[in-house]
């Protein structure tokens, strides 16, 4: 099935790509003016050298091994082709695609589950390390929280867009759902932020405010990244909505913005009420994370 797209004439590149560049300068400026705010305690995210910081070790570093698994075994080196409905550029056109490769490591659930297999390796030799009684730099402590605020931002988003856009959107236009359903594709979209967010709760890590911005910063590499792919021969974008070119893609955009501020702002939130009011922020992770994640492809499903 092929779906032609009218742009009407219109091309709003250069006020989208703007908005990009100016977010990722300015959400850059922000952290990095305010990272010194950004103080993780040693204890609470890597435990005191006993039991506990043997178990968040093995949490970890087994949620890393499952993440580079599926990058390299289900999909980079996996012969089989991923299907992808993606957009054209230069022939406006929404067909289906088969991507092989690293090409299948294009999409953005894709650097989502690296961001997360990242942050949990380094986390999880961290927390190896406190285990065996060496000292930790405050430097890697720093780059370890904020890999893990990145990636719970983006798996929030990721979740949310591929259950309540993505399926809704192919329903409609009458494509297959059970490609995304696969096991690397059930890892992206639902285990990621199932397994971020038992370490959010349980394993002591946290997001400070001036992390706020470190999605952001990730969005925006990730649209730059996008277009630049999009701009080869035979190029095209993994997500329609992404294209900069329509009338209504600055408000898009800048949609997309406030979704990154609001699912990091969230596990601000969750990180603050769980010092005193755990099982608050115990119900309102689990409400998130129930209304977030999709495991069939039944089109009856809400």
């Amino acid at each position: 099935m092929v779906r032609k797209i009218d742009l009407d004439g219109h091309d709003r590149s250069h006020t989208s790509l703007s908005l990009v560049f100016l977010v990722l300068l300015g959400s850059t400026l922000f952290y990095v003016l305010n990272m010194q705010y950004n103080s993780p305690s040693l204890q609470d995210i890597h435990g005191n050298g006993g039991m506990e910081s043997w178990l968040k070790s093995t949490f970890r570093l087994c949620s890393a091994y499952l993440a580079f698994h599926t990058v390299l075994f289900w999909m980079v080196f996996n012969p089989e082709p991923a299907t992808m409905v993606v957009l054209f550029r230069k022939e406006l056109e929404v067909r289906e695609h088969d991507a092989i490769g690293i090409e299948k490591i294009g999409t953005f659930s894709s650097w989502t589950l690296i961001v997360f297999g990242s942050s949990m390796l380094l986390n999880g030799a961290l927390s190896l390390s406190v285990a065996l009684g060496y000292e930790i730099p405050n430097f890697l402590l720093l780059i370890g929280v904020s890999l893990f605020a990145a990636g719970f931002g983006a798996a929030c988003i990721t979740s949310v867009v591929v259950r309540h856009l993505i399926i809704p959107m192919k329903i409609r236009n009458g494509h297959d759902l059970h490609h995304l359903f696969k096991p690397h594709e059930q890892v992206m979209h639902n285990v990621v932020l199932i397994l971020f967010s038992l370490d959010l709760l349980y394993g002591g890590t946290w997001i400070s405010w001036p992390s706020l911005s470190l999605t952001l910063i990730l969005g925006s590499l990730y649209v730059a990244f996008a277009e630049l792919s999009s701009r080869r021969d035979h190029g095209y974008y993994v997500y329609e909505f992404l294209d900069p070119r329509p009338k209504l893609s600055p408000f898009i955009f800048f949609g997309l913005m406030i979704a990154c501020i609001a699912s990091l702002f969230f596990g601000y939130l969750i990180t603050t009420l769980k010092e005193e009011q755990s099982l608050i922020a115990s119900s309102l992770l689990l409400l998130f994370v129930i209304l977030s994640v999709r495991f069939n492809a039944s089109v009856n499903e809400n």
